[in-house]
């Protein structure tokens, strides 16, 4: 604040690259053809060729990134790259002045555009339809399979081409910053007369460009693996189709897919984990200079995180699908889907070795990314059915209400109809990874077997002990000095948690290593361990081998349903002129939906909706 005052002030300015102009060209014949074998059989047959180049910058100036050489890649030579504003000369030098390089496309036997083109995508189309027995046995059978591709994802590759250098950098003017001190201690504006007093003289000069002190090791480099297959998705599926009532249709379908060459990030020189390096090198974390790099697998002198784009990840998906559906007639109208199945998918990071102790996990990036990724999709739902229909009601001229009415009256109270859709759905969701599993102790769910009250922010809310997560001991059925309640209420005699901190609330057993006349309760609720090293020491350190035992596991979640309804009238004026009234409803019933979530202690809050409150909206349009 006195620095403010007196007009002692710090300055930066961000470098970005310009506007680059992505560009990608498409094309996509097929042909398609059906046949017609039998009077009940017919075939659908057909097959797509797609082909799309990689994307590109019109002006070639996307970033690459090349292991053997330890440089980043350009498609285009680097003085056209810098009169581009891609980047200044002050950041390539210090750049190589850190050991690292700028190289071209050709120079690391990359095409211009750096990936390399997929000329493959051949999607053939395959589809039957047969149609068995006659009469009220009769039913149709259909069934299809079929290959797909989509274009590249490019959200998490734009921001890797103006985050970092060399096409991004932050210069500053700084009284306060070490690095910029010429002396190299701190608080050089606390030792020295201003030289800049803000308003006064301060130049526009007053950052300069060249000078990159703030520019540390540890450079990232984001690219897109040099190979780069389009999405591709496989789908099929047999369905059974049949009348089951006047105007009303059946349909059972098994339908499966296997997506594969879908977008994962891809770490190459992560940053070694402080449990992991203590653990496996017995050794204090590196300082200085090169601390930002030093415990880097791939280079520890120049370059920060790597990370690669690369099609590698993969989903299968395997259910069944029942639908019911009447046919518009008499006034009445619905379908009723219920679709049910299992998604399996490796669509995450996959982590670099070092991130985990020493041969935990396979070398192996493909045999890595399954072992670590392969799991439940929680997001898609275990069970979800689906229904909307369309009634008219019973009221006006031939109706069984007022079937007499005529003129004005009629126009009031008939041709009204009522509408809605809604769903109800069943989720999984994940399990904690901070508690570890207490031993002997199996995970229960209760579902809404245990109405609580979670008092523990000092205003009590409703909820439900969902499954028997970690709640403190002294938060159970807790109530302060005054007697008023401040943990969670209602919890049952018999609960004991699923899992706990490795130093749980109350322990009083010494942890392994740990100095003798360590305060324990300074720990409590803690995953903290202590470290013998090489050297003699202890080091503290929290437990993280990045091989939780709930990894990748999950609970059937709290069921949700959603309904929405629409009461609505067309109203005519003349022969080509109509009104149409709309009562609409969201969350029509005001159903809270409870969960948003269930945590780690287990509990479910009800506090909070998953869905917005009713909303009303009354519509008048005129149609001529």
């Amino acid at each position: 604040m006195a620095n403010m005052y007196l007009g002692i002030m710090n300055y930066s300015a961000q470098f970005r690259r310009p506007w680059w102009f992505f560009r990608r060209k498409e094309y996509s014949p097929y042909l398609q053809d059906n046949w017609k074998l039998t009077p009940r059989l017919t075939l659908n047959l057909g097959l797509r060729y797609e082909f799309r180049t990689p994307l590109y910058d019109r002006n070639d100036t996307l970033l690459s990134f090349d292991f053997n050489k330890r440089a980043y890649v350009i498609g285009t030579d680097l003085d056209r790259f810098q009169q581009l504003g891609a980047t200044l000369p002050s950041i390539v030098s210090a750049l190589r002045n850190y050991g690292g390089n700028i190289i071209t496309a050709k120079e690391a036997g990359l095409p211009q555009d750096l990936v390399h083109k997929n000329w493959r995508n051949f999607g053939p189309r395959l589809g039957f339809a047969w149609r068995a027995m006659d009469g009220a046995r009769a039913f149709v059978l259909r069934g299809g399979y079929r290959v797909s591709y989509y274009t590249q994802p490019i959200q998490s590759f734009v921001s890797s081409q103006s985050g970092s250098p060399p096409v991004a950098a932050s210069f500053q003017y700084s009284v306060t910053n070490t690095a910029l001190s010429p002396d190299g201690l701190p608080n050089y504006g606390l030792r020295s007369v201003p030289r800049y007093v803000a308003g006064v003289n301060t130049p526009d000069s007053v950052i300069d460009i060249n000078d990159t002190r703030t520019l540390p090791r540890g450079l990232n480099a984001l690219f897109l693996d040099p190979h780069q297959p389009d999405p591709r998705v496989q789908d099929w599926n047999l369905t059974l189709e049949k009348e089951v009532l006047s105007n009303t249709v059946m349909r059972l379908a098994y339908v499966g897919n296997h997506s594969s060459n879908i977008q994962q990030t891809v770490n190459y020189n992560d940053s070694t984990p402080g449990y992991i390096w203590y653990a496996s090198r017995r050794q204090p974390l590196p300082t200085g200079e090169f601390a930002s790099v030093a415990t880097r697998p791939f280079d520890q002198r120049v370059y920060g995180t790597i990370n690669g784009y690369a099609m590698t990840g993969f989903t299968n998906h395997n259910g069944f699908q029942a639908e019911l559906e009447r046919r518009y007639h008499k006034g009445l109208g619905f379908q009723v889907f219920w679709v049910t199945g299992n998604t399996l998918a490796a669509t995450a990071t996959v982590a670099d070795p070092n991130n985990f102790l020493p041969g935990a996990v396979p070398a192996d990036r493909e045999a890595r990314n399954r072992f670590l990724n392969y799991a439940r999709d929680p997001i898609t739902p275990k069970h979800i059915v689906r229904w909307n229909w369309i009634a008219d009601l019973p009221f006006g001229r031939g109706k069984r209400f007022g079937g007499n009415a005529r003129g004005v009256l009629d126009k009031v109270i008939g041709g009204w109809q009522i509408a809605g859709l809604g769903n109800w759905r069943t989720n999984y969701w994940t399990l904690p990874t901070n508690i570890y599993p207490s031993p002997g102790q199996n995970l229960e769910i209760y579902g809404y077997q245990h109405p609580i009250e979670d008092c523990r922010s000092g205003v009590c809310f409703p909820g439900y002990l969902f499954w028997n997560g970690y709640i403190p001991a002294n938060r159970i059925n807790s109530v302060d000095a005054r007697g008023r309640p401040n943990g969670v209420m209602g919890v049952p005699a018999n609960y004991k948690p699923a899992g706990q901190p490795l130093i749980p609330w109350g322990s009083t057993a010494q942890p392994p290593n740990a100095p003798a006349g360590t305060n324990l309760q300074s720990f409590w609720d803690t995953n903290t361990v202590w470290l013998p090293l090489n050297n003699g020491t202890v080091q503290r350190t929290t437990f993280d081998d990045g091989l939780h035992p709930w990894r990748n596991q999950f609970i059937p979640g709290p069921r949700q349903w959603f309904q929405d309804a629409s009461l609505f009238k067309f109203i005519s004026l003349t022969e080509s002129v109509s009104l149409r009234f709309n009562i609409d409803f969201f969350n029509v019933f005001n159903n809270p939906n409870n969960p948003t979530g269930v945590g780690g202690d287990g509990v479910l809050a009800t506090r909070n909706s998953g869905s917005g409150a009713r909303v009303t909206q009354l519509t008048l349009r005129l149609l001529w």
